[in-house]
């Protein structure tokens, strides 16, 4: 073994293997090892492509193993040392991509030109990568058996004992008709949009046309999505966010795994309803029917730390505006837009259909959140408005916006009533819309809320219940369930380094 490790460049074979094993046990509980094994042989393939054409320059595999693994070093690890100077560099600069691409290909020539000049076998330093990754990926395997066999002791969310402190009971005798979730990502309360800009927003007044009780003062309880829904599908407060001013990406996953397995669900299941979940998260036994992209979406809690996924993430919007990059642009940033018609659908299909049992259909659409793909006519903007308005997210864009979910939210509301006239609907928002640099953290709570009874009897609503409430009331209602109310309270939560549109 110490022979191999002294002669051949292992590290280019293992540098993937780190970084996967680390990720993969950072997150061990959310990412199924299937899934991670495929993320590392497509690294694998990135790498050793690349090896292959460094090796028919410099014809010796010694050099183009270390050259490659530099450039490999540098993609897989750009995240975290772009956060690192984000949140430490005192001079604003080194924190640009300009500057940081610049010095990394400056630094890849030079290390090129001197790998093509020497002659040097650099058998001692080769012996070094092996050594460190054996020996980091032999911690990581240490750590995963601690996490495996002491599982109390992982990371993980919980919310207050729902469980336990308010058991529930099947009703036998209540009425189960369909319960309806339409979920709007980001629409505002309309009373606060009035307020802010001066906006006059009819839905109010047309969901109250249809006899829906709207909550004029509605709040959610977290002003991002994820911990949002968590909060309210399991009609409780979230416990473990290390630091509520620096949440992490490892934060948002605990939340999901919060939905997958929530409260309401549970209790919709022991009522007898099926669950049709037409959403992007989750649901326990009932998976998000949408593919975000060729890779599993969970390993994306690696993927995303690489060179690539930061660009996308922070100027790609803008590179794939601009020639050359719009000739190799994706469909992928619009599965936003292809999500909302195909939930709109399946939505309007499940109105029509006849069913055994009674369903709760949570339909979640990403409207009005940016990008603004429409006006509000419905008359689709070209991509380079689209992206410019994702960048700037200017509120006339968002509220142009709103007019044409309105016309969504109507033509849901007018179907499902129409087809099927004894269901509920709930017509909620996660949270309220966050205007780019913004200081007025409590408008991004205010949520729409509005909810039909067929029997028009909205006892146990109040004008300022917050998501944390609001199925306790409704199950209260529907199925004779005694749950006490929580206090209402909103939890701002702001992001480790400043990830937009969460």
């Amino acid at each position: 073994m110490l022979r191999i490790i002294q002669k051949y460049p292992l590290y280019l074979f293992l540098l993937p293997v780190f970084f996967v094993m680390h990720g993969f046990v950072e997150n061990l509980g959310f990412i199924d090892w299937k899934e991670a094994m495929l993320l590392l042989l497509s690294y694998w393939g990135l790498t050793f492509s690349i090896a292959f054409f460094s090796y028919l320059f410099f014809r010796n595999w010694n050099r183009a193993a270390l050259i490659t693994t530099f450039w490999m070093s540098f993609f897989f690890f750009f995240g975290a040392m772009h956060e690192f100077l984000k949140e430490h560099s005192p001079i604003r600069l080194f924190t640009r991509y300009s500057f940081l691409l610049t010095a990394a290909l400056s630094i890849l020539f030079i290390l090129f030109i001197y790998f093509k000049k020497t002659k040097k076998p650099f058998h001692r330093f080769s012996v070094y990568l092996n050594s460190l990754l054996l020996i980091y990926i032999l911690l990581d395997l240490g750590t995963a058996v601690w996490k495996t066999t002491n599982p109390n002791n992982s990371n993980r969310f919980s919310v207050y004992d729902f469980g336990k402190q308010n058991s529930y009971k099947v009703c036998d005798t209540c009425t189960k008709n369909d319960i309806y979730l339409l979920l709007f990502d980001e629409y505002g309360n309309p009373l606060s949009l009035k307020e802010q800009y001066g906006f006059n927003n009819d839905i109010d007044s047309f969901l109250q046309s249809r006899g829906f009780q709207v909550q004029f003062h509605s709040r959610s309880n977290y002003n991002f999505t994820a911990f949002s829904m968590a909060s309210a599908f399991n009609m409780s407060y979230i416990s473990g966010i290390k630091d509520i001013k620096a949440v992490t990406a490892e934060d948002y996953a605990n939340s999901t795994l919060l939905v997958r397995d929530n409260e309401a669900i549970k209790l919709l299941d022991a009522q007898g309803y099926e669950i049709v979940n037409y959403s992007v998260f989750d649901l326990a036994g009932n998976p998000s029917m949408v593919n975000q992209s060729f890779l599993p979406l969970k390993t994306k809690l690696l993927s995303d730390r690489t060179l690539f996924a930061h660009l996308n993430k922070d100027i790609g919007w803008l590179l794939i505006t601009r020639f050359p990059f719009n000739l190799f642009k994706q469909n992928h940033f619009l599965k936003h837009r292809d999500n909302n018609v195909k939930f709109h659908d399946l939505t309007i299909q499940a109105s029509s259909k006849k069913s055994a049992k009674p369903r709760f259909i949570y339909s979640h659409f990403y409207l009005p959140h940016p990008p603004y793909f429409y006006d509000k006519d419905g008359v689709e903007k070209d991509e380079t408005t689209i992206y410019n308005e994702y960048t700037s997210n200017p509120p006339e864009s968002y509220l142009e916006y709103v007019l044409y979910t309105d016309k969504k939210i109507k033509e849901l509301v007018d179907t499902i009533q129409h087809n099927d006239p004894k269901a509920t609907i709930i017509v909620l928002s996660d949270h309220g819309y966050r205007a780019k640099n913004s200081t007025q953290y409590n408008q991004f709570f205010r949520n729409l809320n509005a909810v039909y009874y067929p029997d028009k009897n909205y006892t146990g609503f109040y004008d300022s219940i917050t998501s944390v409430n609001q199925f306790r009331v409704i199950f209260n209602k529907l199925f004779n369930q005694q749950f006490p109310l929580q206090k209402d309270s909103t939890i701002l939560l702001i992001d480790k380094i400043a990830l937009p549109n969460k």
